[in-house]
């Protein structure tokens, strides 16, 4: 792990980072300080002269806290710790010594803690290190070696103990008395304790007396909403169960030639303790139903998992024992096919053995370093918005406040008048000097940052859409940018079995494929051909002497990773649609049902069982390979297996011996994949040799030099709701993206199909030119559909104009008749969707348009009555506004591989920079993208220059990286909170997406009008004072009570409780308070209210029948009366002027 050098200061602090640190809790700067005795106790005396003033400020202030109390020093003598994170929030963490044994050296440490992760300080090398036991990055085979035995000795287990302690996930303790002093030492509550206190002495007992029972409420309500919310996450934290652990059993585990062994006397090793007691390294059994507490390392046999919980993937998986290979163990990738994380439920365990040996897990991460842990982090800390919302509106309260001190200032000559006279008294003075600064800054004002927020968030709730981050919520309003995953969210997550292309070997060894079969069926007469003439040595046909067509349905039969849980079969719905078109059946082996122990599964036909196929080992998929496999055995031949390999056709294409692939392979799967079609490809090999040599294998050896069996066509429809959905985002100037694993050719029809591209556009596809000896690999830009067309790869910009589509003409028998009804379905459907497509293209010219010249008509009968001039200035603002849309009729879609490549380039110069920036604005499909690819093109489209605010939409397992990424991540899923993004919809499919954006625009909206308003009504009612100060008179208590009770909070509440907009505007809100229309607005209405208040004044002051408040009580009152003060025709006209 490389280590943060820091040499500013000499107080600046060296350290690591954990390996895989989630955001939240990373580390930007590192300063040390120790405790000052003679500043501490001056401290200590200015919280008493001071009556706890100072005090407070130390709290609102670290700053200040370590100014006062605190000295820099050198890291090894450092008390405590101030710790600026990566979002640049700061906090200060307190370092205490614990004794430890770390690397055979025993002594005690410096250690703190920071957003629950834990470090120790490492005096020679003067650096802070993470305490974590991580596996991550070694390999396979070092992982058996070393620790698959176990914790070994007592000596050993206490060391362990020690360095990591409990294995347990509660979040700190914190009492409702603590809660209580916290919600009441912060400025707001604090301020209103002063204004209360300040109307008690100036004898507003009413006002002062209703503003304090709501404050109380309002502390009762806050208090029971933190505390609940607190407990809620203290209790799903906290997870404790008897946990069976084998320890000092070493003796009974033999972990030699490729094979983990148990022996029988390990069953006396087993000791049941609390799953609190387990330590990293420990080896504990999973049993069936069990919840896990721990992540924890599959040793031996097979688990059915279900883990919903931490990423809203409801299907089960098998999880499979660590290999012995050289494969790096990496629990993000590859690794977590054999990993059970904590607070996942094991359906069921698999083990040839079950019953009389136990299935084993090596306890790899245990409290907050596991993967519930970073669940519970990342809802306990979250990450902080940079809404300049926030910012601004305190900017916006200072102003306020210095507004407050110029009402002072003016009327301070007559107030100086008045106590000369003695028509009032420097109390009086002092009291109501105080008494502008409530009024400019009333304490309801910071309520309105949150009230839209908290509406937003009940009304979400009702619709099944769930958030652990409430901020986000605002943010959705600013979103002018959706990415979406294909496969589950835009289309169907099942999909339906079209049809099967096998290939078939013809004379001179001549390959081609066999027509569309949509019936699968197993052909028991095989036909008798000379293998040896026609396919070759190196070829798997000729080595297993079968029928092409009966090979490629046993590959669809046992290349899955499908099982069964209670009879029934469970795994990927693409899998269960395959194997249920073999007709085929799956027996797994079990304790009736044990054919040989190598066998994990057999698959057999159901009329002829003895044509069985055993399953003896699966690679799981890994969408960075874009690919799975199983070693398969025909129980009728001995030492002959089989890899059966499934993936996607361009990465099968790869590894298949070039002779075995059909000349005209790409055209065969273009054809289909514009379509829409989801294909894959299937190629198989054979290997003679022992069980224990092919285990000793590793993947990439073993998945080489492939023979290509066929293609297996699936029909992936999109969700009825989905061309709705985008329709009504492109309504409203959001842009749509697709970023997606899949095909190229499939993603770019399925955007056609629900309009992300629209019909008449062309599409750019960029792909790499084929490598020539000492150049570098180019980018060519190509039209989808004319190939002849290409991009200028400096501006991509079109080099020869853009064409019309004309379907080639090339006749291939293979699909000759599958075309010929293509065409005729779509003569059929051109018509509707072209009008679709005109329509929607049409609706986005006619909004931007009447949006931009402010006449929107509702109900869509617009007017632009403006000419031709004005509606250019408009086009140009548009463009401004919205940099994404493409003027041009075409658009762009690339790979992964495209994309790295270009990023790669980017850093290079300028131009490329500026390159890839245009391709980011101008591409909408984005396939083959691999999970941290997708999560890297989030990070770049965020950093365009006129910052969008980009959202996410996907499942919860491979888009994770990309949902925490965005601005806003939807994970669409059936839990509650998901590991994957802030914000959960049981709702499945992308209409939670406008639901999302709709709230997040009303709570918005209500912010901002609420605070505009709230900051409004403050300088009306602070004008209202001024000039009653001015004239020696104030407000009485039931005026102020009449405004505040019965005008202004009913009117905030019920502005809070406005629903959102039906449908989706073109217009984004503003996020910046300081801005030229919201100070408009605020200071011109000011002006005008101040004016007229100024008038009705003048106005009055000019009647004959016209007493001065200071004439009137000097006739008919008591100078020193404060209710006879208040009671003047100053004060009756501008109280009804202002509730008018």
């Amino acid at each position: 792990m490389k280590v943060q050098q820091k040499s500013i200061n000499f107080n600046t602090v060296n350290f690591q980072l954990p390996r895989d640190v989630q955001e939240e809790g990373a580390i930007k700067d590192i300063e040390s300080f120790e405790i000052s005795l003679p500043k501490l106790i001056f401290s200590y005396i200015l919280y008493i002269l001071s009556f706890g003033i100072v005090y407070l400020f130390t709290r609102w202030s670290l700053s200040f806290r370590i100014y006062l109390q605190m000295i820099p020093c050198i890291p090894k003598n450092a008390q405590f710790l101030k710790i600026i994170s990566l979002d640049e929030t700061e906090c200060i963490e307190k370092v205490y010594q614990k004794q430890m044994k770390i690397n055979e050296n025993e002594k005690t440490y410096m250690v703190f803690t920071f957003r629950l992760y834990k470090y120790f300080y490492d005096q020679i090398q003067n650096v802070f290190i993470p305490i974590e036991f991580t596996l991550n990055q070694m390999i396979n085979n070092d992982i058996h070696k070393q620790y698959t035995k176990g914790i070994k000795t007592e000596q050993e287990l206490k060391q362990f103990q020690q360095i990591y302690g409990e294995n347990n996930t509660q979040i700190p303790d914190k009492s409702i008395l603590k809660i209580f002093i916290d919600e009441v030492l912060s400025p707001f509550y604090l301020f209103q304790v002063f204004s209360v206190a300040l109307w008690y002495l100036e004898d507003y007992y009413y006002f002062a007396g209703v503003i304090f029972f709501t404050s109380v409420i309002s502390i009762i309500v806050s208090l029971n909403d933190a505390y609940t919310n607190y407990q809620k996450l203290k209790k799903m934290s906290f997870f404790e169960t008897k946990a069976y652990v084998y320890r000092y059993s070493q003796d009974q585990i033999q972990n030699e030639n490729g094979q983990y062994q148990l022996f029988e006397k390990i069953n006396l090793k087993k000791q049941k303790i609390s799953s609190l007691h387990l330590v990293p390294g420990d080896l504990i059994e999973i049993s069936d139903g069990e919840i896990m507490p721990c992540d924890t390392i599959l040793l031996n046999g097979q688990c059915v998992m279900n883990e919903s919980m931490l990423t809203g993937e409801s299907i089960p998986i098998i999880k499979s024992c660590l290999p012995h290979n050289n494969n790096i163990y990496n629990v993000n990738e590859e690794g977590k096919q054999c990993t059970l994380f904590a607070g996942t439920k094991c359906i069921e365990t698999r083990f040839y053995q079950k019953g009389k040996m136990p299935v084993l897990g090596l306890v790899s991460q245990t409290s907050f370093s596991t993967m519930k842990g970073q669940l519970v982090r990342s809802i306990l800390y979250p990450k902080q918005n940079q809404f300049k919302f926030y910012a601004d509106s305190l900017k916006f309260i200072a102003v306020l406040s210095a507004l407050s001190v110029c009402g002072f200032l003016l009327s301070l000559k007559y107030q100086l008048e008045g106590i000369k006279e003695g028509y009032i008294d420097i109390k009086f003075m002092i009291l109501h000097s105080f008494d502008l600064i409530t009024i400019t800054v009333p304490p309801a004002l910071p309520t309105c940052l949150s009230i839209g927020i908290s509406f937003a968030l009940q009304r979400l709730k009702k619709i099944k859409i769930y958030c652990i981050s409430p901020p986000k919520v605002n943010i959705c309003g600013k979103v002018t940018i959706m990415c979406f995953d294909k496969t589950g969210t835009l289309t169907e997550e099942g999909l339906d079995m079209y049809g099967i292309r096998p290939v078939i070997y013809q004379k001179q060894n001549k390959i081609k494929f066999i027509k569309l079969q949509t019936e699968i069926k197993y052909n028991y007469q095989e036909k008798q051909i000379d293998f040896g003439k026609i396919f070759g040595k190196e070829n798997a046909f000729f080595q297993i002497q079968r029928d092409t067509e009966n090979t490629f349905l046993e590959c669809m039969a046992s290349c899955h990773s499908l099982t069964r849980v209670k009879g029934e079969i469970i795994g990927d719905p693409l899998e269960i649609k395959m194997f249920e078109s073999t007709q085929w059946e799956l027996i797994e082996s079990n304790l009736e049902n044990k054919y040989d122990e190598l066998i994990s599964a057999i698959v057999q036909p159901v009329s002829r069982p003895e044509k069985a196929i055993g399953i003896c080992n699966r690679f799981e998929f890994s969408s960075k390979l874009q690919r799975m496999s199983t070693v398969v055995k025909n129980l009728e031949q001995k030492d002959i297996f089989r890899l059966h390999v499934k993936g996607s056709p361009e990465k099968i294409f790869e590894l298949c011996i070039p002779s075995t692939i059909p000349e005209n392979f790409h055209t065969v799967l273009d054809f289909y994949a514009r379509k829409g079609f989801r294909v894959l490809a299937f190629g198989i090999r054979v290997f003679k040799a022992d069980y224990r040599q092919i285990l000793k294998m590793e993947r990439e050896q073993m998945e080489q030099m492939l023979t290509f069996v066929g293609l297996i066509i699936m029909e992936n429809k999109l969700k009825p709701i989905t061309s709705q959905i985008i329709y009504q985002l492109q309504s409203a100037n959001i842009r749509t993206i697709m970023v997606t694993g899949d095909n190229s050719l499939t993603a770019i029809s399925v955007a056609r199909q629900c309009n992300i591209i629209y019909n008449d556009q062309r599409v750019y596809f960029g792909d790499m030119q084929d490598k020539k000896e000492f150049e570098r690999q180019r980018i060519i830009w190509r039209d989808f559909e004319n190939s002849d067309k290409i991009l200028d790869d400096e501006n991509l910009e079109p080099l020869n104009g853009i064409s019309e589509y004309k379907e080639k003409n090339e006749e291939i028998e293979e699909i000759k008749e599958e075309k010929q009804y293509f065409e005729q379905l779509e003569q059929q459907q051109d018509y509707v969707s072209e009008i679709n497509s005109s329509v929607i293209r049409r609706q986005n010219s006619a909004l931007k348009k009447v949006n931009l010249s402010r006449s929107v008509s509702k109900k869509n009968s617009i007017k632009i009555t403006n000419n031709q001039n004005i509606l250019n200035n408009e086009e140009s603002l548009y463009s401004e506004i919205f940099p994404w849309q493409n003027q041009e009729d075409f658009t762009l879609a690339i790979t992964g591989r495209v994309f790295q490549k270009m990023i790669e380039d980017s850093s290079l110069n300028q131009n490329k920079l500026n390159l890839f920036n245009i391709m980011l604005q101008k591409t909408q499909v984005f396939a083959r993208m691999k999970p941290d690819q997708k999560a890297q093109l989030i990070q770049h489209l965020q950093n365009l220059s006129w910052g969008p605010t980009c959202g996410m939409c996907g499942d919860g397992a491979n888009d994770c990286g990309a949902l925490k990424t965005a601005d806003i991540g939807i994970s669409l899923s059936d839990a509650e909170a998901s590991i994957a993004a802030p914000f959960t919809s049981k709702i499945q499919d992308i209409s939670c997406v406008i639901q999302l954006l709709l709230q997040g625009r009303a709570a918005l909206v209500t912010s901002f009008s609420c605070f505009k308003f709230m900051a409004l009504y403050s300088t009306i009612q602070f004008t209202t004072t001024t000039i009653l100060y001015i004239v020696h008179s104030l407000p009485s208590d039931f005026q102020f009570l009449y405004w505040d009770l019965f005008i202004i909070i009913p009117l905030a509440f019920f502005m809070g409780l406005t629903d959102a907009e039906e449908i989706l505007s073109i217009q984004v809100p503003s996020s910046r308070l300081i801005s030229f229309q919201v100070l408009f607005s605020v200071i011109s209405q000011s002006l005008i209210n101040i004016s007229f208040q100024a008038g009705v004044f003048q106005y009055l002051r000019n009647q004959k029948w016209y007493l001065s408040a200071k004439e009137a009580h000097i006739y008919i009152g008591d100078l020193n009366d404060e209710i006879s003060k208040q009671k003047c025709y100053e004060g009756t006209s501008l109280f009804f002027f202002n509730i008018y």
